[in-house]
């Protein structure tokens, strides 16, 4: 008994040669779904590595071998442990910080695991480590020659709660529109409740000296320290929220992003 599929195989090619002989218009044969107008799953474009895809510029990306040769060596590492191929919102806020950190001493990468072969020589050392697949993204700091990592427990789609933790692990990192001085400032005021009107007349005293693009940098730092002394710890929170809203308000104009992308900036700078 012969497939019925398989006898009209013969009979389609030799109507798309004789359609092709005489120049006629054929419909197409291809069959395929159209899954987005079906509403199967969300087209998102980043997973392809298309328009709108993060740079991985500055991200070192591991393999079980070069793992053991980065994490515990001479360089601080914050690890990215994920699927093999990953997407989404976290890829999107982790990928960026391979371009901030350019120039400090710290190490981005990401080490991915199959999700599907559970013997992937990476799941040995996620395993090692204490991370399961199915908690996947995990992002964890190893300071300098140590293979214990500290995990980081913030918001993973943010970019600027990544730089905050690293921060606060004692890695420095100085972002745009930022004084590495006034971070300095903004650290101790932060440390200790009881000096910071001291700390904050220095940093006014080492304001009035700077020009320009840094001496409106430090006014930021001040106004800051301010609406703490006025406000509370809290105010750090609040306002970090109202910018990040700016960042992503589509009525706010583009040309005045920058002046938010700097505040968000140097408000992390109190976070850590």
């Amino acid at each position: 008994h012969q497939d019925p599929g398989m006898m009209a195989r013969p009979l389609l090619l030799l109507a798309c040669f004789v359609a092709l002989a005489s120049g006629m218009e054929f419909p197409d044969m291809s069959g395929g779904p159209d899954y987005q107008d079906m509403g199967v799953g969300d087209y998102d474009e980043s997973r392809l590595g298309g328009a709108g895809s993060p740079s991985s510029d500055g991200v070192v990306m591991l393999d079980h071998i070069t793992y053991n040769k980065v994490v515990g060596g001479k360089l601080p590492v914050f690890v990215r442990f994920d699927k093999e191929y990953p997407y989404g919102a976290e890829d999107k806020a982790f990928l960026p910080l391979g371009d901030e950190t350019g120039w400090s001493d710290v190490v981005i990468a990401s080490l991915g695991a199959s999700e599907y072969v559970s013997e992937h020589k990476a799941r040995q050392i996620f395993a090692d480590v204490g991370v399961k697949m199915e908690d996947t993204p995990v992002f964890m700091y190893f300071a300098a020659g140590s293979k214990e990592g500290v995990t980081f427990t913030g918001d993973k789609t943010d970019t600027k709660a990544y730089i905050s933790f690293l921060k606060g692990q004692g890695v420095e990192i100085v972002l745009e529109g930022c004084l590495k001085a006034f971070d300095l400032h903004a650290h101790a005021f932060m440390a200790k409740s009881a000096t910071r009107k001291e700390v904050m007349a220095k940093a006014e005293a080492d304001a009035s000296a700077l020009q320009g693009n840094d001496l409106k940098a430090s006014k930021g730092y001040v106004q800051i320290m301010k609406k703490v002394l006025e406000k509370g710890d809290g105010y750090i929170q609040t306002e970090a929220e109202r910018v990040k809203k700016m960042l992503t308000d589509r009525s706010v104009p583009e040309d005045k992003k920058p002046h938010f992308s700097n505040r968000a900036n140097i408000l992390s700078s109190f976070s850590a």
